[in-house]
């Protein structure tokens, strides 16, 4: 078994003590933090409290059951992966930790092997996504520091990434980002349109004009307060076959007395 797991926190809920202890024991000794239920609500208290990053859990339990606490934490953090432990005649909750987005199911007697194998693959999970996380954050960062206004989509019009200059700029005041999934930023960039094509069609909506125009450049007016600003909109298309899917990526600069400014 590799180190993965040393790098994690793990909430194991188990009523049984003498299970429990054997388990814990066990568990202690191959991950960073262990955390230790013995009940649904104490499972329940002990995630809100440690936001572990891989859970462990006995179905059948006092005050609340496996399934009923994955689903309230579930109902915080989505990708948190949830692994049940059941007796064989309990096989009947199988469909329902299925239907609430178990990550692994194993029946008891313990093969602690197995056990070890499904937290490693989950472990990996995890670790890939703070990985991805990390680097979607860097990647913020370096587009916030653009001396221009960049946004990007996919054809589906999910929004793919922005920088804080748009959001000064085409969205409402206070508009956080962070608020909306990316199928719907664009639906209330959108709503709260303040552009205007120039010499174009004034009800066509800026970046829906772009999806029909790939590849074009063209000039917007954006209405600011008491003040009208103009901007030179440049966008790319980016071969689908090079990622599986369309891009556009659009960059803005400001337009100032002939001359382009940027930020």
């Amino acid at each position: 078994m590799s180190n993965l797991l040393s790098t994690l926190s793990v909430l194991y809920v188990e009523d049984e003590e003498d299970i429990r202890s054997l388990l814990q024991r066990a568990l202690k000794r191959k991950v960073k933090n262990l955390y230790v239920g013995i009940d649904g609500i104490d499972g329940f208290e002990l995630f809100e409290k440690h936001r572990p990053d891989i859970i462990l859990t006995d179905i059948k339990m006092p005050k609340m059951n496996g399934i009923n606490m994955a689903k309230r934490i579930k109902k915080i953090d989505k990708e948190v992966p949830i692994i049940v432990l059941s007796a064989h005649s309990e096989t009947n909750y199988f469909l329902e930790a299925i239907e609430n987005g178990i990550s692994g199911y194993l029946l008891k007697p313990l093969d602690k092997q197995k056990l070890y194998d499904i937290l490693e693959d989950n472990a990996k999970i995890v670790l890939f996504g703070r990985e991805k996380r990390l680097h979607e954050l860097l990647l913020q960062e370096v587009i916030d520091l653009q001396p221009s206004i960049i946004f990007s989509t996919d054809e589906t019009k999910s929004v793919l990434f922005l920088n804080k200059l748009f959001l000064d700029n085409f969205t409402v005041k206070d508009f956080d980002v962070e608020d909306y999934d990316k199928t719907t930023i664009y639906a209330q960039i959108k709503k709260f349109n303040n552009t205007t094509l120039v010499d174009g069609d004034k009800n066509v909506f800026w970046i829906d004009y772009v999806f029909d125009n790939p590849n074009t450049s063209f000039q917007i007016s954006v209405k600011k307060e008491n003040n009208e600003v103009f901007f030179y909109v440049k966008t790319k298309l980016v071969h689908p076959e090079s990622i599986g899917k369309v891009v556009i990526v659009i960059t803005l600069v400001e337009l100032k007395i002939g001359t382009i400014h940027e930020y």
